[in-house]
């Protein structure tokens, strides 16, 4: 419980204290966490797993692939636009 102004001010300051740090490294997190979805390997993953659910008929595996990345390519820079705003 606080007794006086002056504890109640420091309660404020290290309380904005905290929400400062807290935001600093959620940006942080969300620049590290965008740059590695853009990145070639992550996208070569998920696409690979979408391929290995999904087949589609009469197309080889290695067109399902690129195919697949595209899509995974188109979503992930629809994602980094929203994270970048």
């Amino acid at each position: 419980m606080v007794k006086n102004k002056k504890d109640k001010g420091i309660i404020m300051d290290l309380k904005g204290m905290m929400l400062e740090l807290a935001e600093k490294q959620a940006d942080a997190m969300k620049d590290k966490m965008v740059e590695e979805l853009g990145s070639e390997d992550m996208a070569s993953k998920i696409a690979s797993a979408i391929n290995k659910k999904i087949d589609i008929p009469f197309v080889s595996e290695d067109k399902e692939q690129i195919f697949f990345e595209k899509c995974v390519d188109v979503v992930t820079d629809i994602i980094e636009g929203m994270f970048k705003k």
